[in-house]
């Protein structure tokens, strides 16, 4: 399907192209970027005039005059300004146009078939195992879920993969800690908790007191760092009581995590642990020697010599330790080699966090000196999340925020301003629609505090200005879809029949054109990793809805036919608020 602003782009594309002054590839329009300037779409005339030696104002010009708009097209007129032509909408066709599209697409409106044919895997959230998601995790997570929403709604076959850490000398400690203290009576999140106390607690005894303290015992110590040794090795070799324990604990998080990620509309089709990759890790080791590209060090191998896809050499790194150990780089890669065999991906996208921005140019670059992978790698790196007094969140600073206890708290939060307008008479809802939609509320909040901002910059847990029903926010946003669906419910239903050529207020051409702008956004957003250009997009359309809103009467409107039209607008904008919504994981409730 050809969206309207496709098909207005297409004509004047044509147009230009038959006044026999300028070629298609020249072609390069875009919005006006003069603030002052009121025009729809712009031709900059630089690079055509120097092609030609020609003044880039003398080429708008010629252009212009030998201009031809399509009859009862989507172009009204074109205009000089100075080195630009500037191209106008024809108001009269370009309303019903874009209604058009939304009523034909529905929930599909804003995707296209950009990528068929094309496989995309996005890695996300990846949490470690016998330990509880807190918000170090909720930004892969929350990123990652709105990149594939954005690639699948672009027609990419998409894999969702979460890649579980369950490997390493840590999971001895956690099967020999179990095995001292016994296995938690508490089911779910207070499990898990349970777990990481007692390798907490395990782990301090593991190391020992000090030496000045009349307890000291080095040789408990010593027993209980060699037992975690063991188990980490029995499970290596695959011990039935070891596999036994560390299976449950795999089982335990993954069931624990998905109540997390069925309130945040997460899902994925792949769910492999480190572990699953194991097997390959001799042979990635072998193939970087006999490349080349690694050498021995003192039993250790040692990537050295390596560029990554800028050029930029890299720092020396270690594939395997002296002690026969190996390191996530090890697993990564078999990772990726393991995907290109397996999926034979266009893209691999993997979201984790900035300080990792290293380990990822040397994974990519060494997949790619072994001859792993065609597939473009992508790291999308983001920031930290601080509490509101300025401090990162941290587990050693004791202010770390779970993610089961931050969903709940956003909740309870939004409940209680929603009861507030119940009280105030602003809304009536049932005890029922009102826990329903502080759900929505609270966790939409907590989703478009991380998406409404660049992945790379930090974010702030600020509760009031991310549950305010005013500005840039998911309660903003999700309002003003509810006020659609009431002012619809107010008139009791949506006439078929409706002429889309009156609508050419200001206000409600403003309107249109935020809705037209959809399908555009999702491909921006998608090229650019930036879940928050589709944040920014639906902002610019709630406010925008807002001054229609104030402007145009939609069921007090002058004429029974201007209120059929308004209404199909309203039923337009709804549709678009929410698909918007849902690309970044958001519910749209209809009433609040």
């Amino acid at each position: 399907m050809t969206y309207t602003f496709q098909r207005f782009e297409a004509e004047i594309t044509d147009a230009l192209v038959a006044t026999g002054l300028i070629a298609a590839e020249e072609i390069e329009l875009a919005a006006p970027k003069a603030t002052n300037v009121v025009a729809d779409l712009a031709l900059p005339c630089f690079r055509a005039a120097k092609a030609r030696g020609t003044n880039p104002a003398q080429l708008a010009q010629d252009l212009v005059a030998a201009w031809q708009a399509p009859a009862d097209g989507l172009v009204e007129r074109a205009e000089v300004s100075g080195p630009y032509v500037n191209f106008f909408l024809n108001k009269a066709a370009f309303a019903p146009a874009v209604l058009r599209d939304v009523a034909e697409r529905a929930s599909g409106y804003g995707c296209s078939e950009l990528g068929s044919g094309k496989r995309v895997i996005v890695e996300y959230s990846s949490p470690n195992i016998a330990k509880r998601m807190h918000v170090g995790h909720i930004r892969s997570t929350i990123i990652g879920q709105a990149l594939a929403n954005l690639y699948a709604c672009l027609g990419y076959e998409v894999i969702r993969d979460n890649h579980l850490g369950d490997y390493g000398k840590q999971f001895g400690v956690n099967i020999a800690a179990t095995l001292h203290y016994g296995r938690p009576e508490a089911e779910g999140e207070a499990a898990l908790a349970a777990l990481e106390e007692q390798y907490k607690t395990y782990n301090q005894l593991m190391k020992g007191k000090s030496e000045d303290d009349p307890d000291y015992d080095p040789d408990a110590e010593l027993a209980m760092d060699d037992n975690a040794r063991a188990w980490s090795l029995k499970l290596e070799q695959g011990d039935p009581q070891a596999l036994e324990l560390w299976e449950w604990m795999v089982e335990l998080t993954k069931t624990a995590n998905q109540r997390n990620y069925d309130r945040l509309g997460v899902q994925f089709d792949v769910q492999h642990g480190e572990s699953f990759y194991k097997d390959m890790l001799g042979q990635i080791i072998s193939d970087a020697g006999e490349s080349g590209v690694a050498e021995r060090d003192n039993g250790a191998v040692v990537i050295k010599e390596l560029t990554d896809a800028k050029g930029k050499k890299l720092p020396l790194f270690l594939l395997q330790r002296s002690d026969g150990g190996t390191l996530y780089i090890t697993r990564d890669v078999a990772t990726i080699k393991y995907r290109e065999d397996t999926y034979n991906p266009d893209t691999v996208i993997y979201i984790v966090g900035q300080p990792q921005e290293l380990h990822f140019r040397q994974t990519f670059a060494l997949s790619k000196a072994l001859g792993y992978t065609d597939a473009k790698l992508i790291h999308v790196a983001f920031g930290t999340v601080f509490d509101d007094q300025g401090q990162a969140l941290s587990t050693r600073k004791g202010n770390m925020v779970y993610l089961e206890i931050l969903l709940d708290d956003a909740h309870i939060r939004a409940k209680a301003l929603i009861e507030q307008k119940v009280v105030e008479g602003k809304t009536t809802l049932t005890p029922a629609q009102i826990a329903e939609i502080a759900e929505m509320v609270g966790v939409g909040a907590v989703i478009y505090n991380d998406l409404y901002q660049d992945t790379k910059r930090n974010i702030t847990l600020d509760w009031e200005r991310m549950l305010a029903f005013e500005g840039n926010s998911a309660p903003y946003l999700q309002y003003m879809h509810a006020r659609c669906c009431s002012i619809i419910r107010e008139a009791g239903a949506v006439p078929a029949e409706y002429d889309g050529t009156l609508l050419t207020h200001e206000a409600e051409t403003g309107l249109l054109k935020e809705i037209a702008r959809l399908p555009q956004i999702v491909r921006e957003a998608a090229e650019r990793f930036a879940p928050f250009v589709v944040a920014d997009w639906l902002y610019a359309t709630a406010r925008a809805f807002s001054a229609f809103y104030d402007a145009c009467s939609v069921l007090k409107a002058a004429s029974p036919e201007l209120r059929a039209a308004r209404l199909h607008l309203v039923e337009a904008t709804a549709q678009a608020l929410r698909n918007g919504l849902m690309l970044l994981s958001i519910r749209a409730p209809e009433r609040m």
